[in-house]
């Protein structure tokens, strides 16, 4: 191998590699998942025990959330949900958690219906059969306060809003622009290193 030869096929890796990473920058840019500790809270809870707890994991940007719970108490007729409350009382239901006997239970699963950002608390509750199905529980288990999405990125590290509501059926897309410059960027340096290998055998064939 010549050493225009090891020359652009070091092009090459380097090209494929910032390709490679400018993907996984695009895939992990759209937020930075929130942990919330889940405890008893006063003025909050009201249904279960106080030394119950838990963890949620979320980001409004990947539309995701992941909730672990324990020393929370089953009951016959009773299912714990998953809910995020805005200032003004707005609920989203998130889901339902699975408690095993022993009181530790875990979910996680896409957020549907995300329509807002401003959710400040999420609690779990434990609904019986009396209880709507729209509405939020009376029995209030565990819950957590978490701060408003940051607009300004340069701020305290937060999930960042997205420009646009996340597609919770597809997997985050990167920015157009970028991608396309990339690929035409992988394809011109392809050309380059097809067209230089050619030339240097013809070189040597010719030598």
């Amino acid at each position: 191998m010549t050493r225009a030869t090891r020359l652009l096929t070091g092009f090459a890796v380097l090209l494929l590699a910032g390709f490679a990473l400018a993907q996984v920058t695009a895939a992990r840019a759209n937020g930075v998942p929130q942990l919330v500790k889940l405890t008893y809270l006063d003025g909050i809870s009201n249904y279960g025990p106080r030394t119950a707890e838990g963890v949620l994991e979320f980001s409004f940007a990947e539309a995701y959330a992941r909730v672990e719970v324990k020393n929370l108490t089953p009951a016959q007729g009773i299912a714990y949900e998953g809910w995020m409350v805005a200032p003004d009382g707005e609920a989203l239901w998130i889901g339902e958690i699975t408690v095993q006997p022993s009181g530790v239970g875990s979910y996680e699963t896409k957020i549907e219906g995300l329509d807002r950002y401003d959710y400040n608390l999420f609690l779990v509750a434990a609904r019986d059969a009396s209880t709507p199905k729209d509405q939020v529980p009376a029995q209030r288990s565990i819950a957590g306060r978490f701060t408003l999405i940051n607009d300004d990125p340069s701020g305290t590290p937060a999930d960042v809003r997205p420009s646009t509501l996340p597609n919770t059926g597809e997997a985050p897309r990167g920015t157009d622009w970028g991608r396309i410059i990339t690929t035409a960027g992988v394809a011109a340096g392809a050309a380059f290193i097809v067209f230089g290998v050619r030339r240097s055998a013809r070189r040597r064939r010719t030598a």
